[in-house]
């Protein structure tokens, strides 16, 4: 292409916008070096090819040029000498044209447009100017709407063109559409199971609610029972205290009858502990006993170590009148063997009497049963028994 003495187009030729031909208005220069041997008809032709948009080749031209008179510049200087053509060119289509029917991805489908070979007529308007520089020559085309519409080569277009018709786009389509299937069944499977866990979750969370709900009241009535029977066991009447502790010391519930147990055994009301140790007991049937030397005699410490773990073993209790049987005693000494003993209950003093041994306690502030232990030809030791 020709280039302007400052090396740039005075102005350019915009084609195959938005998918529709537009030829405008485009002027070209001739280098001053050629210019003094190019005639205004022959500075038009040369710039002809400029005119035709890819992919149309230009087949003939034909040029009406009417020469204006030449005009005398200011200063005595020649003026700039013009001719105006009129063109008739004869274009025909080099590659096939197509515009977009479809995408699909990174596919595009094309449709066919304007075949290789099709022949157009464009007609221009041209003037050529000669000046110092050299010839300008400035098209105007008056029928640019024929090539319109026409499309573009399938390499123009984006993606992976395919054109419609044929069978790679008839295999294309069939694998586009059972990709589409498979993700359209993929995704009908994926909101199935979506769905199936939000039932799910639904359940378990209802099911995790009524569980917390029903333990939510479980613990309330819990507490108001706990409630009710730390009043009643503070309270001032001394019947409806007893009742309760009776009832709570009887009963099966374990929290409960704890609570009235520790109440009875600080309360310092003998008719109380009493029902507590006799629920003691009555739920024992191995007693462990500690034994400790006294400062009285040296020898109880010889004794104590010697004698070995002292037990009593409850066979049988009768709460209304405190009557215990079973045995009791240590390995040590044959005196203190284990042996039957007769025993019982008297409000808050607990008294065991065997072949040769006899054990007396007495509840005291620190919820422990503290006495002596008396075998015969064997020193007195003290005994506590821990009420857990």
């Amino acid at each position: 292409m020709a280039q302007p003495a400052d090396g740039r187009f005075a102005a350019t030729l915009a084609l195959m916008v938005g998918g529709a031909a537009a030829i405008m208005s485009a002027t070209f220069a001739l280098p001053p070096a050629h210019a003094a041997e190019l005639s205004a008809e022959e500075a038009i032709r040369n710039e002809l090819s400029r005119l035709v948009p890819a992919p149309w080749r230009l087949d003939s031209a034909t040029l009406d040029v009417a020469p204006p008179p030449p005009t005398s510049g200011k200063d005595g200087k020649p003026a700039d000498q013009r001719a105006a053509a009129k063109l008739t060119l004869g274009l025909t289509l080099g590659k096939p044209t197509y515009v977009i029917d479809s995408r699909d991805g990174p596919v595009t489908f094309l449709r066919p447009v304007a075949v290789e070979g099709l022949e157009k007529t464009l007609t221009a308007k041209a003037v050529a100017t000669r000046s110092a520089s050299g010839w300008t020559v400035r098209f105007t085309p008056q029928n640019p709407e024929v090539l319109d519409g026409l499309g573009k080569p399938a390499d123009e277009w984006p993606g992976q063109p395919v054109v419609l018709g044929t069978p790679e786009a008839q295999a294309l389509r069939e694998q586009l559409d059972r990709d589409a299937l498979r993700r359209a069944a993929d995704d009908a499977a994926r909101r199935a199971r979506d769905e199936d866990w939000l039932v799910q979750h639904d359940a378990a969370s209802k099911i995790a609610a009524e569980r917390a709900d029903k333990e939510r009241r479980a613990a309330e009535a819990r507490a108001a029972q706990i409630t009710d029977l730390r009043a009643k066991l503070l309270g001032p009447d001394r019947a409806v205290k007893i009742a309760a502790y009776e009832a709570a010391l009887g009963g099966n519930d374990p929290a409960l009858r704890q609570i009235a147990s520790e109440a009875a055994l600080q309360s310092r009301d003998p008719v109380l502990a009493n029902l507590a140790l006799k629920d003691w007991i009555a739920r024992r049937r191995a007693v462990p006993v500690q034994l400790f030397a006294t400062k009285e005699d040296a020898s109880s410490e010889s004794v104590l170590q010697n004698l070995g773990p002292f037990t009593v073993e409850i066979d049988g209790f009768t709460p209304v009148n405190g009557a215990i049987a079973g045995r009791m005693g240590a390995p040590g000494y044959s005196i203190a063997k284990s042996s039957t003993i007769i025993g019982s209950l008297a409000q808050t003093e607990l008294t065991f009497s065997s072949y040769g041994c006899a054990l007396s306690l007495r509840l005291s502030e620190h919820q422990t049963l503290d006495g002596l232990l008396r075998c015969q030809t064997l020193p007195t030791l003290i005994a506590r028994i821990t009420l857990d």
